[in-house]
């Protein structure tokens, strides 16, 4: 009986030699099956990742299924990604628009915000009142004047400021979309908002009371700012045809200059009467009222 048995384990352990050489792992990862495709994917998404100008929507919608597939478009949630920066990131963005030496893409990379651009439109509109008002009160001051404030200018500055850096971006989003280039809404949505950084500081020094000054200021606002713009859009812009090319770059630069002559002329524009000649005159004509009596 006992032999039996042993017959029995033998037989069961030749299965199970049998069994190991049957159920030995293989490795495939080498091959060119599935871990070929995975190793060729992750290739593709390195270079995809090095690519020069990240405004095309690739980045945007890997971003887009990595943070906003869970929550609904309509939901607190889904916005509040692109509002998820720090004060450091949004200085350095802000300082690349004034010096814009370097690809803001680079600076972005796949992470585009609207807290920036909203609060550098929303400080430009606050700025503007604020300092057009001071400049027209000194103005008045200095020319004897009344000085009455005009609380229509805000509304009039919020309603430029929020169109330029929003509804602007939005229509060559379009026009690019519409030509096949591909762009990203938030980059150019983001471009735009941080392009409105140099308007801070020209609003600020559009006190000085000198004509020449204030449009030396404008001046230098509008080539700092439409550079900005153009050197990064123009990759973009540059895969559609010559033609529509031109247009858009056309438009670009209109909308530009539009904005920056509706700054002058709106609230860099007072005038400080020299007419102290003229009170010295009426200081004068009191002088023959008094010869009269």
């Amino acid at each position: 009986m006992s032999r039996e048995q042993y017959s029995v384990v033998v037989e069961v352990d030749e299965d199970s030699s049998t069994g190991r050489q049957e159920l030995e792992f293989q490795d495939y990862s080498s091959s060119s099956g599935v871990g070929g495709k995975i190793t060729s994917d992750k290739q593709a998404s390195s270079s995809s990742a090095s690519f020069s100008n990240p405004f095309y929507d690739s980045h945007q919608s890997s971003q887009t299924e990595t943070q906003g597939t869970s929550y609904p478009f309509w939901s607190i949630e889904y916005y509040a990604q692109f509002f998820d920066v720090d004060t450091d990131q949004v200085l350095e963005r802000a300082g690349k628009s004034l010096f814009p030496r370097e690809s803001f893409a680079e600076t972005v990379g796949p992470r585009p915000d609207l807290y920036g651009p909203f609060w550098i439109s929303t400080t430009v509109i606050f700025l503007l009142f604020v300092t057009s008002s001071i400049a027209g009160s000194i103005a008045a001051h200095i020319s004897g004047d009344a000085y009455t404030y005009d609380f229509m200018i805000l509304t009039f500055g919020a309603t430029v400021v929020y169109v330029y850096a929003f509804v602007v971006p939005l229509v060559v989003w379009i026009a690019l979309k519409y030509l096949g280039c591909r762009p990203g809404f938030l980059d150019t949505v983001s471009l735009y908002g941080y392009g409105m950084t140099v308007w801070i500081p020209v609003a600020v020094f559009c006190v000085v009371p000198s004509e020449s000054v204030r449009w030396t200021l404008v001046a230098v606002g509008f080539a700092i700012s439409g550079f900005f713009i153009t050197r990064n859009l123009y990759p973009v812009i540059s895969q559609a045809e010559a033609k529509a090319a031109r247009l858009i770059i056309i438009f670009i630069i209109a909308a530009h200059a539009a904005l920056a002559l509706l700054m002058k002329v709106k609230f860099f524009s007072y005038e400080i009467k020299t007419s102290l000649g003229d009170g010295g005159s009426g200081d004068g004509g009191s002088g023959d009222g008094g010869d009269g009596n």
